[in-house]
């Protein structure tokens, strides 16, 4: 049986709520809440993502009892839902205070949200994102020289989203490249140096960096990928 959690313990949070409100409420940067507390911008942004998912926490168990639900699966599903979409937990809390507006206004009892810019600018919600979407990432970032802000904004993603798919479309090639390259060498550690390379998400860096190092091998299946 769910028990609901007042809203108003998230203000117990201490720094982590506070620093929620100067960012979100008061518009104020990570760098100056960080130097306000004489604290690492790495540990105010950490504090800002712990509090705004203990907040979709208690939306999501609010949420489930008001709807009548037994448990908070209905809810968690939209929650991960709107973090693929999305690629980032503001966006989230701003998904739910958009499409659930009213009983989460009543739930925060007076205590403000997330600013109306930011749900009026939220994109909608997708489950999948197809080839044309992902081409037009592509050209509008190496084409036309788009910064993933200015990405989002032209096909309605965020820029979270908009760098997401870029990577992980590079991560694919760079996969089959190594793969193709690995069966010709009959090197199978060849992927270890790259991974040790680059950051999780830098799947573009890591083909750029295959591709140079393999130029003749990977000649063939580029010019097959360009075919397609």
């Amino acid at each position: 049986m769910l028990s609901d959690i007042p809203y108003k313990n998230l203000l117990d949070k201490g720094r982590k709520y506070d620093v929620w409100m100067l960012r979100d409420v008061y518009n104020n940067t990570f760098a100056d809440i960080a130097r306000e507390y004489r604290v690492s911008v790495s540990t105010i942004v950490s504090d800002y993502e712990k509090i705004l998912f203990l907040k979709t926490k208690y939306y999501i168990n609010h949420l489930s009892i008001v709807q009548g639900y037994e448990n908070t699966a209905h809810f968690r599903k939209i929650w991960w839902s709107a973090f693929d979409c999305y690629c980032g937990i503001k966006y989230v809390v701003t998904y739910f205070e958009k499409e659930y507006a009213d009983i989460l206004k009543e739930y925060r009892n007076g205590e403000p949200g997330m600013p109306d810019e930011m749900i009026q600018a939220l994109p909608p919600l997708r489950s999948k994102f197809n080839k044309r979407v992902i081409s037009n990432i592509i050209y509008l970032r190496e084409t036309e020289g788009l910064t993933y802000a200015a990405i989002g904004k032209r096909l309605r993603v965020t820029k979270e989203k908009a760098n997401n798919l870029y990577n992980h479309y590079y991560h694919d090639l760079y996969f089959q490249l190594s793969e193709r390259i690995m069966n010709i060498t009959g090197d199978m550690d060849l992927r270890d140096k790259y991974q040790k390379a680059f950051h999780v998400g830098n799947g573009k860096k890591q083909y750029d960096c295959l591709v140079e190092d393999y130029p003749e091998l990977c000649e063939n299946f580029l010019k097959g990928e360009k075919e397609k």
